[in-house]
Protein backbone atom coordinates (compact mmCIF):
# COMPACT_ATOMS: atom_id res chain seq x y z
CA UNK A 1 0.00 0.00 0.00
CA UNK A 2 1.01 3.57 -0.42
CA UNK A 3 1.55 6.37 1.43
CA UNK A 4 -0.07 10.02 0.54
CA UNK A 5 2.12 12.29 -0.34
CA UNK A 6 1.03 15.55 1.54
CA UNK A 7 2.80 19.20 0.97
CA UNK A 8 2.03 22.80 1.87
CA UNK A 9 -1.02 24.21 -0.48
CA UNK A 10 -0.43 27.46 -1.14
CA UNK A 11 -3.81 29.89 -1.11
CA UNK A 12 -3.74 32.96 -3.34
CA UNK A 13 -5.19 35.15 -0.30
CA UNK A 14 -2.59 34.64 2.11
CA UNK A 15 -1.04 37.33 3.31
CA UNK A 16 2.78 36.88 2.97
CA UNK A 17 4.82 36.79 6.50
CA UNK A 18 8.35 37.64 6.30
CA UNK A 19 8.59 37.08 9.94
CA UNK A 20 9.39 33.90 11.25
CA UNK A 21 7.39 31.76 14.32
CA UNK A 22 8.53 29.32 16.88
CA UNK A 23 7.77 26.71 15.07
CA UNK A 24 10.29 27.98 12.10
CA UNK A 25 13.00 27.85 15.02
CA UNK A 26 12.08 24.60 16.19
CA UNK A 27 11.96 22.98 12.98
CA UNK A 28 15.55 23.90 12.31
CA UNK A 29 16.83 22.81 15.46
CA UNK A 30 15.43 19.15 14.76
CA UNK A 31 16.51 16.93 11.72
CA UNK A 32 13.35 16.06 10.41
CA UNK A 33 15.25 13.56 7.81
CA UNK A 34 17.05 11.76 10.64
CA UNK A 35 13.96 11.37 12.53
CA UNK A 36 12.13 10.44 9.68
CA UNK A 37 14.73 7.55 8.75
CA UNK A 38 13.90 6.14 12.12
CA UNK A 39 10.13 6.23 11.28
CA UNK A 40 10.36 4.62 7.99
CA UNK A 41 9.98 0.82 9.51
CA UNK A 42 6.41 1.49 10.12
CA UNK A 43 4.75 -0.35 7.84
CA UNK A 44 0.76 0.35 6.38
CA UNK A 45 -1.41 -2.05 5.88
CA UNK A 46 -2.39 -3.51 2.37
CA UNK A 47 -5.46 -3.03 2.06
CA UNK A 48 -7.74 0.73 2.38
CA UNK A 49 -7.01 3.87 1.53
CA UNK A 50 -2.95 5.34 1.37
CA UNK A 51 -1.46 5.78 5.06
CA UNK A 52 -0.13 9.09 6.14
CA UNK A 53 3.34 9.40 6.00
CA UNK A 54 4.52 8.88 9.97
CA UNK A 55 6.17 11.88 10.28
CA UNK A 56 3.31 14.18 9.40
CA UNK A 57 1.58 12.05 12.31
CA UNK A 58 4.62 12.66 14.74
CA UNK A 59 4.29 16.35 14.20
CA UNK A 60 0.83 16.20 14.51
CA UNK A 61 0.64 14.07 17.93
CA UNK A 62 3.36 16.90 18.98
CA UNK A 63 1.41 19.61 18.10
CA UNK A 64 -1.77 18.49 19.97
CA UNK A 65 0.22 17.60 22.89
CA UNK A 66 2.46 21.08 22.95
CA UNK A 67 -0.84 22.95 22.28
CA UNK A 68 -3.24 21.33 24.22
CA UNK A 69 -5.72 20.83 21.11
CA UNK A 70 -8.22 18.84 20.43
CA UNK A 71 -8.39 16.37 17.89
CA UNK A 72 -11.29 18.94 15.74
CA UNK A 73 -8.60 22.05 16.35
CA UNK A 74 -5.88 19.62 14.99
CA UNK A 75 -7.71 18.91 11.55
CA UNK A 76 -8.58 22.73 11.29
Amino acid sequence: MSRRQIGQEAFGFAVDRSGTSSLDDLADLIDWALVDQALVVISCAARGEPAWPPLALLKAMLLSIWYDLSDVKLAE
